[in-house]
């Protein structure tokens, strides 16, 4: 490593030394948008001011500036320079190979620090380039996650290995495809040591990701089994599967309103409809908020939209270091501690009044079997709340609304959705229950999930790696990031593989039958939910809200035409992939 006042140094006499151009290629800054306007080749610079102080480790007491700039671009750095080092233009000259060689020859440790391999293992690492925006990664990858890491498979072999590399958030990454795989890494969690993973939370700047997500909840406990299976226990007390058909007769309720505000307009917005349908199964069933009026309902809707977009969407947020107090006054914080008031006042009405049926409720009187003096606290029963509004609402109505797309696509597959829900009144009369979805709703539940094998979650879980793991031929050094794919494990399936990408295109893949038959059924590569400890908590009650509004949607609709057109679509990006009109339709209701 060279120390920073060398390193200035040493580029401020390359610049110096008149019109020699810089030896880094070009391209390796072409995902910086900023390297790209300009038309002369490129070279990061690290620049170190001379009033720096250094401490005794060598750093300066005060952050460098950093930034990619071409040296021919930097006149007055040079003329600087050039005073400040009187060197003879051949030693001058001299230091600029050598430089040049150095990156030329370490270019990759330079560049994209801790991405090579660990020495003490003789395991290659997994196929793949790190490449990207310089000590960042590729920036394209958080615009459209299953797409880069398609698109990154695909250049590297046909098929696409079942891992490799790149280098994104700052750190190089493995992407893990298959259930063998992600199983071998994720079985690793907790562990202390001999290759133990850990959930990774340090992404963008501790503070604001503290002041958003909290750090009392599942997702945030990274080192402690014990402790996160005691908080898996108590939170997952509250989302059985008995505790959701209790509240089965809510999420039929709420799935009628929704329905009745498609057929009282003549189009409509699919993912207005889901998105009020599971907000409201978030303040009725989950928080169990007692809401008088429409303004009230409008406010809570608001407050959870802006506070989720501070998580999706405002990059800036997450990722630069600004004070907390700064932070106190964004909307989104308001918008957080707004939430946190009414979270807060529902638990001080259960604690005076009793359990009241809702989810929040059973995670505050929910207690360890094992010990009956141990319960939630009450900032861990605040902070999971939010992780089930994040992680629940979002990601159903999302789905609901890829649906809703495919339904409208193929006109058969709606009828025979009709004709099922036709039969299972004329059997067991209009109440919709848990056991009758299980049980007597094959293609119901064939609709949802063939609607979330080929439009999942984007990305998927990230694992930072504690020690150097040798598994398959390969190593997965320490300290790199290992994330598994969900999209690229549903496409690498070998009950659905097709070479040309078919199975999973929206206009040819659809196909709910598959499920039918034992023969074709995605089994152990269908991994939707996720994987290993972190196995999504409140899948029962997304999948029965799911299933509950396209229940209801095939009683009460006779059919809709698809306003959307499917041959200009556009895509939003998000927790889940949809279309940037949100699916249109105008749905015409059954005769009565």
């Amino acid at each position: 490593m060279i120390p920073s006042r060398i390193s200035f140094t040493i580029l401020g006499i390359l610049a110096a030394s008149s019109n020699v151009s810089a030896f880094a290629p070009s391209s390796t800054l072409s995902s910086c948008k900023h390297a790209q306007s300009l038309a002369v080749p490129m070279l990061p610079v690290m620049l170190v001011t001379k009033k720096s102080k250094l401490p005794t480790n060598g750093e300066p007491t005060q952050p460098p500036t950093s930034m990619c700039t071409s040296l021919a671009a930097m006149p007055s750095i040079a003329q600087s320079a050039s005073m400040a080092f009187p060197f003879p233009p051949a030693v001058r000259k001299a230091m600029l190979v050598s430089f040049a060689l150095l990156l030329v020859m370490q270019r990759q440790r330079i560049l994209y620090p801790g991405s090579v391999p660990d020495s003490s293992h003789a395991e290659p690492v997994p196929p793949g380039q790190m490449d990207g925006c310089p000590w960042i990664g590729s920036i394209s990858m958080y615009s459209n996650p299953n797409k880069f890491v398609h698109n990154k498979a695909a250049k590297i072999a046909n098929p696409p290995p079942k891992m490799f590399k790149f280098f994104a958030f700052a750190k190089p990454m493995v992407v893990l495809v298959g259930s063998s795989a992600i199983k071998k890494v994720l079985s690793r969690e907790f562990k202390k040591k001999d290759g133990g993973v850990s959930q990774y939370v340090d992404f963008g700047q501790g503070k604001y990701t503290e002041m958003m997500f909290g750090t009392e909840s599942m997702s945030f406990e990274t080192d402690e089994s014990k402790k996160y299976h005691f908080l898996q226990k108590l939170v997952g007390q509250a989302l059985t599967p008995q505790s959701v058909a209790k509240g089965m007769p809510f999420l039929q309720r709420a799935s009628e309103e929704a329905v009745d505000k498609m057929l009282a307009s003549d189009e409509v917005v699919t993912s207005e409809i889901t998105h009020h349908l599971t907000l409201d199964v978030a303040w009725r069933q989950i928080i169990g908020l007692d809401l008088k009026d429409d303004q009230e309902i409008e406010d809570f809707h608001s407050a959870v939209e802006i506070w989720q977009k501070a998580i999706t969407s405002n990059y800036f947020l997450v990722m630069f270091p600004i004070p907390a107090w700064l932070l106190k006054l964004t909307k989104e914080y308001k918008a957080k501690s707004y939430l946190t008031r009414l979270i807060d006042n529902k638990i001080d009405d259960l604690e005076k009044n009793g359990p009241d049926g809702s989810t929040m409720s059973a995670m505050v009187f929910a207690v360890d079997d094992d010990d009956q003096s141990k319960k939630l606290t009450r900032q861990q029963v605040i902070d999971n709340i939010f992780l089930l509004l994040f992680a629940g609402s979002e990601t159903s109505s999302l789905t609901l609304t890829n649906a809703m797309l495919f339904l409208g696509m193929n006109p058969g597959v709606w009828e025979k959705l009709v004709a099922e829900q036709k039969d299972l009144v004329a059997k067991n009369g209009e109440a919709l229950t848990k056991k009758h979805m299980d049980n007597e709703c094959p293609y119901l539940d064939a609709v949802v999930k063939e609607t979330m094998r080929i439009i999942p979650v984007s990305g998927g879980g990230v694992r930072s790696v504690k020690d150097t793991i040798v598994m398959d031929g390969v190593q997965i050094p320490k300290n790199w990031l290992a994330m598994y794919s969900i999209s690229l494990t549903h496409e690498q399936d070998p009950k659905t593989w097709k070479a040309d990408g078919s199975h999973m295109e929206i206009s040819t893949g659809f196909k709910p039958e598959r499920w039918l038959d034992d023969e074709t059924r995605p089994n152990t590569e269908f991994i939707p939910w996720g994987a290993g400890h972190r196995f999504c908590l409140g899948h029962n009650l997304a999948s029965a809200e799911m299933r509950t509004f396209l229940a209801v949607m095939a009683r009460k609709v006779k059919n809709f035409d698809l306003v959307t057109d499917v041959d200009k679509i556009k895509w939003k990006e998000g927790v889940i992939l949809t279309p940037k009109d949100g699916v249109v339709v105008n749905a015409h209701a059954n005769p009565k």
